[in-house]
């Protein structure tokens, strides 16, 4: 499948979906809206496979920074949300405790997920070369 084929399947797909989720919405179905989107995403799931999107260097280098740089907007940002909110929730405001806590545990997840994501791709893509190979 070519890459203006593949944009023209995801297009439809996704305008399908925003179709029905609109109409179960203002008929009140709620069940319908997350098949729906469950549907839909299986479906984009399975064309991205079927498809063969080619990615250069620069695209790559690309995503590569673009996702660096939003690991580390998003976790400082949640972890400074997470302190100030449990800092206020100490002045009479106990759902603030409430929502600090999971912005803390989800930062320390998003935390422990990268340390963990970066040692299993370090040693894959960059394992030392070993002495008797050189």
């Amino acid at each position: 499948m070519s890459t203006r084929r593949y944009q023209q399947v995801r297009t439809a797909a996704v305008a399908f979906m925003v179709i029905v989720v609109a109409v179960s919405i203002w008929l009140d179905i709620w069940l319908l809206a997350v098949t729906a989107v469950l549907t839909g995403l299986l479906f984009l799931g399975l064309v991205r496979s079927r498809a063969r999107v080619a990615v250069d260097e620069r695209e790559q280098t690309i995503r590569d920074k673009a996702a660096s740089a939003t690991y580390s907007i998003f976790a400082a940002t949640i972890g400074i949300s997470a302190v100030l909110l449990l800092l206020f929730s100490r002045r009479g405001y106990l759902y603030l405790e409430a929502v600090g806590l999971v912005f803390a545990y989800l930062a320390l997840f998003l935390i422990a997920l990268y340390a963990v994501s970066y040692q299993y791709f370090n040693r894959k893509y960059f394992s030392p070369v070993p002495i008797a190979a050189r």
